[in-house]
C-alpha cells in the first residue's frame, strides 16, 4: 500500500511540475514585446472585423499581453474598394475594446491590391518602433500583376534600393534590433494571374537576403488567400525560417520561372482573417488566423491563432540577442486631422446603418 501511495504521489508531483509548461502556452511571459498581425479582411459586411475582435479576445484569454503594436497587411473589404478608413477605424475600435491600454496610434495599416490610396495607410518607408524597426510597403509601390504596365520594373528596383539603403545604414550604425518588413504581396513564385503577380520580387528578396546575414529580419505578407497558390508552402498558414528554401520569381513567366534560394530571414504571412480558398490537405490548410510576433532576448516566437486556439508556434534563434531599444519615433500620423474627420463620419454612417438594419429586422 505504501509503495502504491508513493507511486501516486510521485505521479502527482510530476504532473504538477509539467502543468505550468502546458498552461503557459506560447504567451509564457518570456517576450519583452508582442506584435499582433493580420491581413485580408475581405468578407461579406463586417464579419471579418467581428472575427478580428473575437480572436483578439481569445488571444488575451490565452495570455497574450497588450500588443506593442499591430501590423495589418492590406485588403479591408470584399465589397467596396474604398473601405480603408472605416475598416482601419473598426480594427482600432476592436483592439481598444479588448485592450483599453493599447496605443491605437501604433496600429499600422498598409494598402492591398483591393484598396485605393488612403490617409488611413502608413506611408511606404522605414520606421523606428522602439524595440524593433519596421519597413512598410504599400501596394502602389510594390504593385500587383507586375510587368503589364510600363515602368513597374524600375519602380520595384527603386524600392529595393531604398530598402537596401535603410538596412545598410542600420548595419553601419551598429543597430542590431530586429527588423520587420511588411508588404501586401509575397516574394515567392506562384502561378497567380498567369505568373504576373509579383514578377519583380527578386529585387526585394536579394536585398533582404543580403541584410539577413547580419540582421534578424522578419518578412510579413498577405494577399495569397483566394486560391491554391500557397498550398506548396502551407496554404493559409505558412512559415519558413532561415536555412529553408524559397522559390523566388525570375523576371520571366512560367512554371519554371523561379530560382530556389536559401533564406537568411524569416518568411511568414500575417494571418488571413476574411476568407481562404486554400486547399485542406496533409501539407496545406485554409484556417483563418491572426499572428503574433513575440520578441524575447534570445529568440523570436511566431504564433498563429485561430478560432480553436493556438494553431501553430515556431521559434527562431536570434543572430543578435539582447533587448536594445531606442526612444522610438511614433509612426506617421497619416494626416491626423483628415484621418480623424473621415473616421468620425464613417462611424456615424455605420451606426445609422446598423440601427436601420435592426429596425427593419423586427
Amino acid at each position: 500500500m505504501k509503495k502504491l501511495l508513493s507511486l501516486l504521489l510521485a505521479a502527482v508531483m510530476a504532473a504538477a511540475l509539467m502543468l505550468p509548461a502546458f498552461a503557459a502556452g506560447p504567451f509564457d511571459g518570456s517576450a519583452y514585446a508582442t506584435v499582433l498581425t493580420g491581413s485580408d479582411f475581405q468578407d461579406l459586411g463586417t464579419a471579418a472585423y467581428d472575427r478580428f475582435g473575437g480572436l483578439v479576445a481569445k488571444m488575451k484569454s490565452a495570455g497574450m499581453p497588450t500588443p506593442d503594436s499591430v501590423l495589418v497587411g492590406g485588403d479591408y473589404t470584399k465589397m467596396l474598394f474604398d473601405y480603408a478608413v472605416p475598416g482601419v477605424a473598426q480594427i482600432r475600435d476592436q483592439l481598444a475594446a479588448v485592450y483599453p491600454d493599447a496605443d491605437t496610434e501604433r496600429v499600422v495599416c498598409i494598402q492591398g491590391n483591393h484598396d485605393n490610396p488612403s490617409s488611413a495607410f502608413t506611408k511606404t518607408g522605414f520606421y523606428d518602433m522602439g524595440v524593433y524597426m519596421l519597413y512598410v510597403i504599400n501596394e502602389d509601390d510594390f504593385p500587383w500583376m507586375q510587368g503589364l504596365r510600363p515602368g513597374e520594373e524600375l519602380l520595384v528596383k527603386k524600392l529595393a534600393a531604398n530598402i537596401e539603403g535603410s538596412l545598410n545604414a542600420m548595419i553601419g550604425s551598429g543597430d542590431r534590433r530586429p527588423v520587420i518588413v511588411m508588404t501586401h504581396l509575397p516574394l515567392h513564385h506562384t502561378d497567380r494571374m498567369l505568373y504576373t503577380d509579383n514578377k519583380y520580387a527578386s529585387y526585394i528578396f536579394n536585398v533582404l537576403n543580403a541584410a539577413g546575414k547580419t540582421l534578424d529580419i522578419v518578412f510579413l505578407f498577405g494577399h495569397q488567400h483566394s486560391g491554391d497558390y500557397d498550398d506548396y508552402i502551407g496554404g493559409s498558414v505558412n512559415f519558413l525560417r532561415p536555412g529553408d528554401t524559397l522559390r523566388v520569381p525570375k523576371t520571366a513567366f512560367g512554371d519554371n520561372g523561379y530560382t530556389e534560394e536559401t533564406l537568411t530571414f524569416t518568411y511568414t504571412n500575417c494571418g488571413y482573417i476574411g476568407y481562404s480558398d486554400n486547399t485542406v490537405s496533409d501539407t496545406s490548410t485554409n484556417i483563418l488566423t491572426l499572428g503574433a510576433v513575440c520578441f524575447a532576448e534570445n529568440s523570436i516566437r511566431f504564433v498563429k491563432f485561430g478560432e480553436d486556439g493556438v494553431y501553430r508556434t515556431d521559434t527562431v534563434t536570434r543572430k543578435n540577442p539582447g533587448r536594445a531599444a531606442s526612444a522610438g519615433q511614433q509612426t506617421e500620423k497619416f494626416s491626423e486631422k483628415l484621418w480623424q474627420t473621415e473616421a468620425k463620419i464613417f462611424r456615424w454612417f455605420f451606426e445609422l446603418y446598423r440601427k436601420l438594419l435592426a429596425l427593419f429586422a423586427r
